[in-house]
């Protein structure tokens, strides 16, 4: 079990408040806090831009890396901490869903041989216990057969940094769509779209069988295209859709070999409508100018 700590809310009435604020749009003032959430998130950007720079070091990696994991973990243990926004811990990925009762840190590091690993937390707000819920993420990527149809737990997740989030409501509860990177290897990177739900006890789950194609259903949607090549998957609020290029082999020998995948500059999407993430062949889309976190 990686559950790392359960933190009381009953006392943390800022954090009451801020859920609270979440429907009326207000903003309330934390309470008096002896940790010194600046100088740790001073520190945390040290470490994050120090791994970074690593290269071909693979014991110096982890090593780091496991420093950062256990940094990052203690902080987020103390009072107060699902409240203090992190704003210029940039080398670190967060989303904050739209109720606020969701937040999520990843990141990633590269091996010597180019293989991408990740890393991350899940801070959960539970409403019925009035309590901070937090979880360490534990990237078993390599070693998960079938992923894109497998329900998978926060101690046995699919990694990826996570760039964006869609709320959507199946079942009359609130689930998370998350858009992420991998960089996969030397040869490939990945794109995934993932859905991210809570249990009656408040554990995070990964996967539900809602993607739909062609009457298919898999529990997460996974892109695997050229390292030299760029692709876009984007939430389009405007159109209410996912949208994404379509990927083609570069050769038609090439077929199924997704290493020569890349954009053919035409688009798809993913729709949601009754429960389902409905996918739309070949949409007339103008897309607009890059936006770096879509083209990796």
């Amino acid at each position: 079990m990686n559950v790392i700590k359960t933190i009381s809310k009953h006392h943390l009435l800022s954090g009451i408040l801020m859920v609270l604020g979440s429907v009326s749009g207000g903003t309330f003032a934390q309470e008096t806090n002896s940790f010194d959430f600046v100088q740790a998130e001073k520190e945390l950007i040290t470490i994050a831009e120090e791994l970074s720079q690593i290269r071909f070091d693979d014991e110096q990696l982890d090593s780091l890396n496991l420093t950062l994991e256990k940094k990052l973990k203690y902080t987020l243990e103390q009072k107060n901490a699902f409240e203090y926004p992190f704003d210029s811990l940039s080398a670190i990925s967060r989303l904050v869903s739209d109720d606020k009762l969701l937040r999520i840190f990843t990141w990633h590091r590269v091996k010597a041989d180019g293989t991408h690993h990740h890393s991350g937390f899940i801070q959960y707000y539970q409403k019925q216990k009035k309590e901070v819920l937090l979880f360490q993420l534990n990237d078993f990527s390599d070693s998960i057969p079938e992923p894109a149809n497998q329900t998978l737990s926060y101690d046995n997740w699919f990694g990826a940094t996570y760039y964006d989030m869609v709320p959507v409501e199946i079942n009359g509860e609130t689930n998370y769509t998350l858009i992420g990177w991998d960089g996969n290897n030397l040869h490939s990177n990945k794109k995934v779209i993932d859905l991210l739900y809570f249990s009656a006890n408040g554990k995070p789950r990964f996967g539900k069988p809602v993607f739909v194609a062609d009457r298919y259903r898999s529990k997460r949607i996974i892109f695997e295209y050229s390292r030299m090549a760029a692709m876009m998957v984007t939430w389009d609020a405007g159109r209410k859709q996912i949208v994404f290029d379509h990927l083609a082999p570069i050769e038609p020998v090439y077929l199924g070999n997704h290493k020569f995948y890349g954009p053919d500059l035409s688009y798809d999407a993913f729709e949601f409508k009754d429960g389902l993430w409905h996918y739309v062949l070949a949409i007339d889309y103008k897309m607009e100018a890059p936006k770096k976190k879509y083209f990796r």
